[in-house]
């Protein structure tokens, strides 16, 4: 570690020797300054390079003769501190308008070396504070004149002065200089600075500086900023103005649409605002109707009929501005023969054209971003008419179509326009059109898309290229024209998948779309339509066979699909219930026994009649197996019961086969219709044996499906009951010819039938 300190040493030691090997830098630049205010005279100058040892600076002065250079006096040095590069010395040192030789000496242990002496007298070198701008004001004969006061120091108060002034606007980067040859007399206390030009309702910012006299003496820095806003005038100038017309109003009447550019800022002369559009009446020309007082760069009125010049004026604080005046022609002039646009960078647009054959006064150009989305307004201005290219910089963006349209503007007309689109600079497309398969059968499908929105273009779309793959990774492709909207793949394998997708090409790039899947069929369109036709009339023949076989055998079938249930309440033993029943009130129990007797068959017979029954006729067997005695009838004896009138004494009512039979709907369940079975039997019960029996079923209700107790067959059981004859309304239907008892049936209390 030593060794090494060492060797740095030594190395360190080398440089300085090699270093001082010279005297030391011979000092330059030397200047001096003369303060009136502080009353001494500082020295400045360049020490040059460093030389690492103890240097001894002094500077030195004499006054000499002008002639032979001979010494006359010997000035005191000045030493300056250590690490500075100036030195001061007061005045009493000082003969201010004695010249005197100024130079700087350095020395060290190797030499001694001197700058170049530097002749002048103290007065000759001074340099005056900074002036102080008391007021500004305007001209009283021209607003555009200024006069700027400035006061003098005390110090200099008996000196001749030169004086420097400079301004800028707020919007101006540079300075504009004014230099002022007048040189106020000694002892005045301000000097004042005049300029003209200066624009009305204008922010300007001063400031002044001066010097002794040109060539002697220094600058003073410049003052403080002094801002001054200047006086409004009336506008002045004209408005560059366009125009739209429409003929399509109701009343004959034109309607004009009026554009003008903003006036430049030195005409202006002051905030403007508002703008007046008006015209004179055909009838007194003093008379002014006004059409517009808007403050927007726009006026859109109709125009009376036989009006064809329009006056516009800007006003403010101070006045108006002289009218413009308007001929709004109609476009019916020559057209220009080409137009071209091309970019000049990201934000501009250089247009050329030929100019036409007629006389042209100006062009004026129209140019708007092309967007399907609204609130994009057009732009325009105006070109002399002896020119043949135009510069746009105004509303462009890079990457957006512009649509670009030229008016030649005649003495009597204005001419067709052209037009041209144009970007500023292309890139590659925001996305791709989305593929749509439009059709496809067994070796080819056709698929089409939709164009770009313009706003996601980014450039002319130059190309678009169809790659579609099948499974087994074969590539294949198709360029097609930027016009186009679809295309027909054809070669394709039957019954295969393939992959497509789309990719649009401008001239800055190209973007490929979402990947479309498509299945090929087996068959061709023909095919299908010709197998799916025969599959339709071999159906349809089925059908019509189906359609006649159940048309033949429509009565059986009814029979198994919709089966007839009868309805006793619709039955024509309804009608047959004797005159005086009807027209009798006969009370029915209204609450029935809490748990009655479920019968289904009821039988009268007398003992005699029971043992030896007889016969039953072909014909008189009910359906379901219900016996019938054609010969037996009923009446009532002196109880109030009935019995069984022997065979011969009275007619029997029978129902016909055309009718429903009650007593099957009675006897036997439809169907195997499942009855419920009562939880016990009661003889010589007094309540109503059927109070309690389900209603008739509906037309349409099929008891099949019914689930229940089991069921009562033909040979059940039945206990001696005694029932009353009031509880069967539809027994009582039944006229018993020849026996009055019956027919007075409603005297009667209940009817007594044995067990079977």
């Amino acid at each position: 570690m030593a060794l090494l300190k060492s060797w740095d040493v030594m190395l360190g030691t080398l440089h300085l020797l090699l270093l001082l090997k010279d005297p030391p830098s011979k000092p330059n630049n030397l200047s001096c300054i003369m303060n009136l205010t502080e009353e001494s005279l500082t020295c400045m100058w360049d020490p040059g390079p460093e030389t690492y040892i103890e240097t001894n600076v002094t500077l030195k002065r004499c006054r000499t003769r002008d002639r032979d250079g001979a010494v006359l006096d010997k000035k005191a040095d000045c030493a300056p501190r250590k690490d500075q590069n100036h030195c001061t010395i007061p005045r009493k040192h000082l003969n201010l308008y004695q010249k005197e030789d100024i130079w700087v000496t350095a020395q060290n242990a190797l030499g001694k070396t001197q700058s170049d002496k530097l002749c002048l007298a103290p007065m000759d070198a001074v340099k005056l504070d900074a002036p102080t701008i008391h007021t500004i004001t305007s001209s009283p004969l021209d607003a555009g004149c200024l006069s700027v006061e400035c006061k003098k120091s005390i110090e200099a108060l008996w000196m001749n002065q030169l004086y420097d002034m400079r301004y800028k606007s707020e919007e101006d980067a540079k300075w504009s200089m004014i230099s002022s040859n007048h040189t106020p007399d000694a002892g005045n206390h301000s000097v004042q600075i005049t300029d003209c030009g200066f624009l009305a309702a204008t922010v300007y910012h001063f400031q002044v500086r001066r010097i002794r006299q040109i060539g002697v003496g220094h600058w003073s820095d410049w003052s403080l900023v002094y801002s001054f806003l200047t006086p409004n005038r009336a506008p002045v100038g004209k408005l560059d103005v366009w125009w739209k017309l429409d003929h399509t109003a109701p009343d004959e009447k034109t309607n004009v649409q009026l554009m003008w550019k903003p006036m430049r800022k030195k005409d202006t002369n002051g905030e403007i605002l508002g703008y007046l559009v008006f015209l004179f009446s055909d009838e007194e020309e003093d008379e002014v109707m006004v059409l517009c007082n808007t403050t927007k760069l726009v006026c859109a009125a109709p125009m009376p009929r036989g009006a064809t010049k329009v006056y516009i004026k800007a006003y403010n604080t101070a006045g108006e501005s002289p009218a413009t005046e308007v001929v709004p022609f109609d476009i019916q002039g020559l057209p220009l023969s080409s137009i071209r646009a091309f970019p000049k960078d990201d934000h501009s647009l250089c247009v050329e054209w030929e100019a036409p054959k007629g006389s042209v006064i100006r062009y004026v150009l129209e140019w708007y971003r092309v967007s399907e989305q609204a609130g994009y307004s057009s732009s325009w201005k105006t070109e002399v008419g002896t020119v043949t290219s135009s510069l746009l910089q105004e509303n462009i963006e890079p990457y957006q179509l512009y649509n670009i349209s030229l008016y030649p503007i005649y003495e009597d007309a204005v001419g067709q326009p052209q037009h041209t689109e144009a970007y500023t600079k292309q890139k590659a497309p925001s996305i791709s059109p989305k593929l749509h398969l439009k059709s496809i059968d067994r070796s080819q499908a056709e698929i089409e898309w939709t164009t770009i929105p313009t706003e996601e273009r980014h450039g002319f779309i130059t190309n678009y290229t169809i790659f579609w793959k099948d499974s087994r990774e074969c590539l294949s492709h198709a360029v097609v024209k930027a016009s186009s909207r679809n295309f027909l793949l054809k070669n394709l394998e039957a019954s295969s998948i393939y992959k497509v997708h789309l990719m649009s090409s401008t001239a800055g790039g190209s973007t490929n779309s979402t990947i479309l899947t498509i299945h090929t069929t087996i068959m061709t369109v023909m095919e299908i339509f010709i197998l799916a036709s025969v599959l339709f009339f071999v159906l349809a023949l089925i059908l019509c066979c189906v359609l006649i076989i159940c048309f033949k055998k429509h009565h059986r079938m009814k029979k198994h699909l919709w089966p007839s249930v009868p309805d006793p309440a619709n039955s024509s033993l309804g009608e047959w219930m004797p005159t005086k029943l009807q027209e009798g009130n006969i009370q029915f129990p209204i609450t029935p026994e809490p748990n009655p007797i479920i019968t289904s068959k009821i039988t009268i017979l007398e003992k005699e009649m029971a043992k030896n029954p007889a016969p039953i006729r072909k014909g008189d067997t009910g359906v379901g197996g219900l016996k019938i005695f054609p010969k037996s009838s009923f009446q009532l004896n002196d109880d109030n019961r009935f019995d069984s009138v022997t065979h011969g004494q009275l007619p029997t009512y029978v129902n016909t086969s055309s009718t429903v039979q009650y007593a099957k709907v009675i006897v036997d369940p439809y169907q195997g219709q499942r009855i419920p079975v009562p939880l016990y039997q009661r003889s010589d019960s007094t309540q109503p044996l059927l109070c309690d029996m389900s209603p008739s079923p509906k037309p349409y209700e099929n008891l099949w499906f019914h689930g229940g107790s089991p069921y009562f067959q033909e040979d059940s059981v039945f206990q001696e009951c005694e029932v009353s004859l009031m509880d069967f309304p539809l027994l009582q239907g039944l006229k018993i010819q020849g026996s009055e008892a019956f027919n007075n049936s409603h005297n009667f209390k209940t009817l007594k039938h044995n067990r079977n």
